[in-house]
């Protein structure tokens, strides 16, 4: 039996899937179909299922436009109006499309932003992913590298984080 190989080792990561294949996909078609915009919100997020799946017609149109959008709330704004997209998934939208420009939202991120004292609020608000995507970008700019890489390396400390605090929740 003969196996399209190709086809399922570009999906075995799904993460390097999302950004190397679809993303550049994505940002020269302008939109997101419906099955790309469902792929990309089960991974980030599958407690939401039930109500992504109610955005089958409005995909297109609603992804055009927040990616016409230059005001950045606007464009948090409208991926938002998606049902079962909170902010967390928007920016992981975003993120995928537009890794030089974006960083994905996430509590761990913004956990150690918090210890090293370059944010001040882990409540995830329109505000505060302004605040997140200020510090990010500054980030990548200082280290010569990319929002999403610097998503990437605070994902990364917090997981070093607990490793050294044998697991302790950092939450409490």
């Amino acid at each position: 039996m003969k196996i399209n190989l190709k086809k399922y080792l570009k999906l075995y990561s799904l993460e390097d899937y999302l950004f190397d294949i679809l993303g550049p996909q994505i940002k020269k078609r302008g939109y997101i179909k419906f099955d790309e915009f469902y792929r990309i919100c089960m991974w980030k997020s599958s407690r939401q299922k039930p109500n992504y799946i109610k955005n089958k017609k409005i995909v297109k149109k609603i992804t055009k436009n927040a990616f016409l959008e230059k005001n950045e709330k606007e464009k948090i704004n409208i991926l938002c109006s998606m049902k079962g997209v909170g902010i967390p998934t928007a920016s992981a939208i975003l993120t995928i499309v537009f890794p030089n420009k974006y960083a994905i939202i996430d509590i761990r991120c913004m956990e150690i932003l918090l210890k090293l004292k370059l944010l001040k609020s882990k409540n995830i608000s329109i505000n505060t992913w302004i605040d997140y995507l200020g510090v990010v970008r500054f980030l990548a700019k200082e280290n010569n590298t990319t929002p999403r890489n610097i998503d990437k390396a605070l994902f990364a400390m917090h997981r070093e984080l607990l490793d050294n605090n044998n697991f302790k929740n950092l939450y409490n």
